[in-house]
């Protein structure tokens, strides 16, 4: 709890950054993203399985954003004579609120229980990482996240978010509800053609002390002046450090600011 209160007292000393997706180009409003992402370590399904995250960002004036995401999940199994599925998982719309005055934005959103339960979005939780869970069947989550950045010299800053998730997830025999805890950190560096990001994503549910998941991400992506292609890769730090196993995902982002 004091690296939350630490979280939380450094993003008051920073410029406004924005969204619920943090694998896009960073601090840049009226934004649309496009995430293909897929599990490394997946035994029963193909290359191609894993999320697609469509997102995009809204200004609506100074001080509000609009924040919309619609998660895809896929599955193909290894054989090539397989059919493939998808599913949607669960929604997510939410307001951002900034000042001119304060350097913060604070984002309240929820997920719409869409997702149903299926080999899909199955899959596609293992690519679930640096946002509110959108492949849990049958969970509403509503959201407070907190986000803000400082500089570290000429072209490199620091973005933190914190914030805190219910969660309510309906089950035949009775109703599961959780409080998550989310920490991220990550370094950007922006150069003249190529923006690189190194990130530490984490989630705890705080009704459950073995409830965490952690990931180190990095991300590349092309510094162009409205469309930025990328690419990142991660690992589970759980899994590394628990069982000496390397369970990583990766994919493919692609950006687009359409106002300036």
């Amino acid at each position: 709890m004091r690296v939350f209160a630490i979280a939380l007292s450094l993003c008051l000393l920073a410029p406004t950054a924005d969204g619920q997706t943090i694998w896009s180009r960073p601090y840049t409003p009226n934004q649309v993203a496009v995430e293909a992402l897929t599990p490394y370590a997946t035994d029963d399904a193909g290359l191609l399985s894993g999320g697609t995250f469509f997102s995009g960002t809204f200004s609506l004036n100074d001080n509000l954003e609009l924040a919309t995401e619609l998660p895809v999940a896929r599955y193909g199994a290894p054989s090539s004579g397989s059919s493939s599925t998808t599913a949607l998982g669960n929604p997510y719309v939410g307001i951002g609120f900034s000042s001119t005055r304060t350097p913060l934005l604070f984002e309240l959103g929820a997920r719409i229980p869409v997702a149903e339960p299926g080999d899909a979005v199955r899959v596609a939780e293992n690519v679930d990482v640096g946002r509110t869970t959108a492949f849990r069947p049958e969970e509403f989550v509503l959201s407070g996240l907190l986000n803000g950045r400082f500089p570290l010299g000429r072209s490199s800053t620091v973005r933190l978010r914190a914030g805190l998730a219910y969660a309510s997830q309906s089950r035949p025999t009775e109703t599961r509800r959780d409080w998550r805890l989310h920490y991220d950190a990550q370094l950007w560096r922006d150069g003249d053609r190529l923006i690189t990001g190194f990130s530490f994503a984490g989630r705890a549910t705080v009704s459950d002390p073995g409830g965490t998941q952690h990931h180190a991400v990095l991300s590349f992506m092309g510094n162009w002046n409205r469309v930025q292609p990328g690419v990142i890769a991660g690992v589970s730090l759980n899994d590394l450090v628990q069982e000496g196993t390397l369970d990583v995902f990766g994919g493919l982002t692609l950006s687009i600011t359409y106002l300036r």
